[in-house]
């Protein structure tokens, strides 16, 4: 008979009951949700990867492995798959005529395994597969893959530097599509591509990959995982102790040798090389004695053409005489023979002369071949010892760089550092540090959002049961005199909640565990190369949904019963006597209060008569409305953030990229010659490594200067109101990389520049910044820290019309890749599209709370005012003041509640934008004007809809009924 009545109670207040399961239903469907999604994502994520093999551990050394290496870490207790893997991060051309980095893999593998998705397997060296996610890749089957590495030669390491994709793939290991850095000049990776392994030339392993034997009884990222693998690191660590310095000590033997080698055949070109300088020089001495005896020669000569000449020349006049008298002796001689009969013919004087002519003439002749052979012997000489002090100053130097790179390579190996292996687990893994991360937010905000709808439904709850308790005092105080006990008694109305509180958990957890977690599990997509979702009902999460509610039901229940039964079975079989009316603060204000209305009067007294039901209806309107602004400025938030980096921080909307500084002028003039630029400006931009105590990171590091920089860059301190001002005192850092490596101003770090030079930088300023990290630096401060002339190879420009832009690009010379803002924002906003979803699930539902929260309220206060109602209806008021004297009462309640809402959401969304925050991104912490209205209005809507559902209970009231007495 009692248990009936229990079930008579719930069949007479039906609505009280169905609102309150409505409560628990909403309110354990989110909490259900959100705790689970973690679990949902792990699970899925946790069988994504053993089923292709992810890695558990990642090995590496700065001076690779060897076989023998490969050998030891086979043998290790409890390492399940090893995978020695050959990789090379190279440069391409994408099909955009972008330049881009490629990562290339070895395609054949049993540790991070990939599913193909498209295409067939490579059958020859010169074929590849292309890890792609779709919107992400955009290379087609049959597309072709060229690779280089600028200045080195790909042929050192790669066989073939052309691959043609017949296929794609997925896999686990780059799950996020946003790859992380390549060891490439620091830059960002864009692709990878798998090539048979056959194609690689280097005689060592880049790095080694291996899971572990018992990883598949524990779910990726949990504690007991992670403690599970730092176990076998330390096993890893001990049993690799003493090969560790294999690798180092085997290549200090192998330099040794080859500086040993080197130092001898130093020794023989030197040896060689003296024995060719000396033999040099004793040709040039022996060229030397030829130029002296020439000029002997040549003086003797000279001495004896100046005799013959002179001869010739003083001694005419005795010559003639001579000639005479020979001519005379001569023709008695011809007479004399042609009387004997013979011809005479004889010219003694004319010899004479002929003969000191030609003798003169001979000399001559000797004397200009002498003076040739002088000259020529002299060239050959002053050539000889050119080349010979040439010679000697080249094999000086040729011996001395020689030594020079001895003596470095002998530094060089007394300087290399320890050959401690680095043990890297996944999160260190840049694709499963990132889901993990998405992951722990997502808990965060499953943590905290829960509480806020946990916190509300306990009030509205306390609210309900009190009241029903209090118009149930009179069968209570029956219950009493009849004999019941008290424990009797209190169990029926903790039934009434139990019933209500489990009827809504197993619903609410039924569609809270379906719905919410794939919408967070989708848009999570977005970002990630997710698996299928795994959908889960753990246990402890139903029971927490289910059972925290209806213990909060429960208990509030029995404490109200509790206290009521404190009274006597007279006094409760009475009803309540009402409060005892005083003046509230209004009345003291004749102006005021003498000209409210009537109703408007009773509506005042009601509010300040009972004010924990004041408190309770504004503490649970503020709730609803807090969440309602929540999801509005996490909406804001995330959106606001690309609009203020790309339009406010950074001006320009385009960014080329070059190879080299050497035309950048050329450059620069082409496009400032466009007209359609609105703004062009060189700068210098590049990846730079930055070092730590422990580790080190990437940021991207911009050179300018410091009278130029506003035309494309407005640098705030993280206030957003204070501008910053380049100089050459220090850099500027980026808000999020300083709050990850937790960087103040006055520190310093270190960095390197474009040639790999490092030095020490004082950090001047933190700037505010969302996406990636930067490192602003001034032309002036680049060159005095690393003592060379800043790297600008980057011209921004501000371009409307991007075709007249393209035109300009074909022009230009070392063109390397473009950055488009533009499009970047596209991608972006499609983001934020699908972050709405999750946007407007959270609204519907903290409106929906909203609803049923003002709901209950107005059912318990028409309960509570139906003698009002009743008396107000007899005394003739029509049905819209009726429903105005309850009406206003709300309405006023829910504009308060929503005011107090408001900045209460503006904290939450501090709390949970906080836990949002990427590794890489930073979201802001806006909440705009608009969305503060949508919020409150939407307050307001619902408690005018609810005028309207609650009409017809005032109206239904019965006025006899109502205006009975119990006496």
């Amino acid at each position: 008979m009692f248990n009936k009545d229990t079930f008579r109670l719930i069949k007479s207040t039906f609505n009280r009951f169905l609102s309150l399961t409505m409560i628990v239903l909403i309110g354990s469907g989110f909490l259900m949700g959100m705790t689970n999604y973690p679990i949902v994502h792990r699970e899925s994520t946790d069988a994504y990867y053993d089923e292709y093999n992810f890695q558990d551990i990642q090995l590496y050394s700065q001076y690779g492995f060897s076989v023998e290496d490969y050998e030891v870490i086979t043998k290790i207790p409890g390492v399940k798959a090893v995978f020695p893997s050959k990789m090379v991060d190279c440069r391409t051309t994408d099909i955009d005529n972008n330049d881009s980095v490629v990562r290339v893999s070895e395609l054949s593998r049993n540790v991070n395994e990939y599913n193909l998705t498209e295409g067939r397997m490579p059958q020859k060296a010169d074929e590849c597969l292309m890890w792609k996610i779709e919107d992400i890749v955009e290379y087609n089957l049959g597309d072709k893959v060229i690779v280089d590495l600028g200045e080195d030669d790909i042929n050192d390491y790669l066989t073939h530097d052309e691959y043609t994709i017949v296929g794609f793939v997925q896999t686990p290991e780059y799950m996020a599509k946003i790859l992380g850095p390549s060891n490439y000049n620091n830059r960002t990776l864009d692709y990878v591509i798998y090539v048979p392994n056959a194609n690689f030339k280097m005689d060592y392993y880049t790095t080694i990959f291996l899971t572990l034997e018992d990883q598949e009884k524990y779910i990726a990222f949990s504690k007991k995982y992670k403690d599970y693998v730092n176990s076998q690191k330390e096993v890893i660590e001990n049993e690799t102790y003493l090969q560790q310095s294999y690798t180092r000590d085997k290549l200090i033997e192998e330099a040794q040798k080859e500086i040993d080698k080197n130092e001898k055949l130093l020794e023989t070109l030197r040896t060689e090389g003296q024995k060719q300088l000396d033999d040099a020089k004793e040709q040039l001495d022996e060229a030397a004695v030829m130029i002296t005896v020439y000029e002997a020669q040549l003086d003797s000569l000279s001495m004896m053409m100046n005799g013959l000449q002179s001869a010739i020349k003083n001694d005419q006049g005795y010559i003639d005489e001579i000639y005479g008298n020979t001519v005379e002796f001569e023709n008695d001689l011809n007479d004399l023979l042609s009387r004997f009969g013979f011809e005479g013919n004889v010219r003694y004087g004319s010899s004479t002369f002929d003969y000191l002519t030609m003798t003169y003439n001979q000399v001559v002749s000797q004397f200009n071949s002498a003076r040739y052979q002088l000259n020529s012997a002299k060239k050959q000489y002053e050539d000889g010892l050119k080349e010979y002090q040439d010679g000697l100053l080249s094999f000086n130097k040729q011996m001395e760089d020689a030594e020079h790179e001895l003596r470095m390579a002998k530094q060089t190996i007394s300087e290399l550092p320890d050959a401690e292996w680095i043990l890297l687990d996944r999160s260190k893994q840049y694709s499963a540090l990132l889901t993990d991360g998405s992951n722990a937010q997502m808990e965060t905000i499953g943590t905290y959002l829960p509480i806020m709808f946990f916190l509300v439904a306990a009030l509205v709850c306390l609210t309900t049961m009190k009241r029903l308790v209090d118009e149930q005092r009179g069968q209570i105080g029956i219950y009493v005199a009849l004999g019941y006990s008290n424990s009797t008694i209190i169990m029926k109305y903790v039934i009434y909640a139990l019933l209500a509180s489990l009827l809504g958990g197993i619903i609410g957890t039924i569609i809270g565990n379906l719905l919410i977690p794939y919408i967070i599990y989708t848009v999570w997509r977005i970002l990630y190369d997710s698996p299928e979702m795994i959908l889960r009902f753990p246990i402890g999460n139903v029971c927490l949904s289910i059972f925290s509610f209806a213990i909060l039901m429960c208990s509030l229940t029995a404490y109200i019963v509790y206290r009521s039964l404190q009274d006597t079975p007279a006094n409760l079989m009475r009803p309540k006597a009402p409060k005892k009316a005083k003046k509230i603060i209004l009345e003291h204000i004749p102006f005021l209060w003498n000209n409210m209305s009537f109703t408007s009067k009773i509506t005042a007294r009601n509010i300040f008569r009972y004010k924990s039901r004041f408190f309770m209806t504004i503490i649970g309107i503020a709730g609803c409305t807090s969440l309602l602004a929540l999801g509005f400025g996490v909406k804001d938030s995330v959106s606001d953030v690309v609009d203020i980096q790309c339009n406010k921080i950074f001006t320009y909307n385009y960014g080329l990229s070059f190879n080299s500084a050497e035309h950048i002028d050329e450059n620069y003039e082409i496009l400032s010659d466009n007209y359609d630029n609105e703004m062009v400006a060189k700068c210098g931009s590049f990846m730079t490594r930055v070092y730590f105590k422990d580790g080190d990171d990437t940021a991207h590091l911009y050179i300018v200067d410091p009278r130029q920089y506003s035309d494309y860059l407005n640098l705030y301190e993280i206030d957003k109101k204070t501008p910053i001002k380049m100089n050459n005192e220090g850099v500027v850092v980026s808000q999020r990389f300083s709050e990850n490596h937790n960087i103040k101003v006055g520190d310093y770090l270190t960095i390197e520049s474009a040639d790999g030079i490092k030095a020490d930088v004082m950090v001047s300023n933190i700037c505010e910044m969302y996406f990636e990290h930067f490192i602003f630096i001034s032309e002036g401060l680049y060159e005095n820290a690393f003592d060379e002339k800043p790297v600008i190879n980057t011209i921004l420009v501000s371009n409307s019309n991007k075709a007249s832009l393209m035109q300009d690009i074909s022009r230009l010379q070392d063109y390397s890749s473009l950055e488009d803002v533009v499009d970047f924002t596209a991608s972006f906003n499609k983001i934020i599209e699908a972050i709405n979803y999750v946007i407007i699930v959270i609204i519907l539902i903290a409106g929906a709370l909203a609803f049923v929260v003002l709901i209950n309220l107005s059912q318990v206060n028409i309960s509570e005012r139906e003698r009002e109602i009743a008396t107000l209806k007899v005394l003739g008021f029509n049905s819209h003041e009726v429903n105005m004297y309850i009406f206003k009462e709300t309405l006023l309640l829910s504009m308060l509640g929503g005011l107090v809402g408001l900045p209460l959401g503006a904290l939450e969304l501090r709390m949970v934008m906080g836990g949002m925050s990427l590794e890489m991104i930073m979201f802001g912490l806006t909440i705009r004007p608009i969305s503060y209205i949508y919020a409150y209005l939407i307050t307001v809507i619902f408690t005018i809809i609810v005028y309207f559902l609650m009409k017809k209970p005032i109206n239904n009231i019965d006025m006899i009924e109502s205006l009975k007495s119990v006496e």
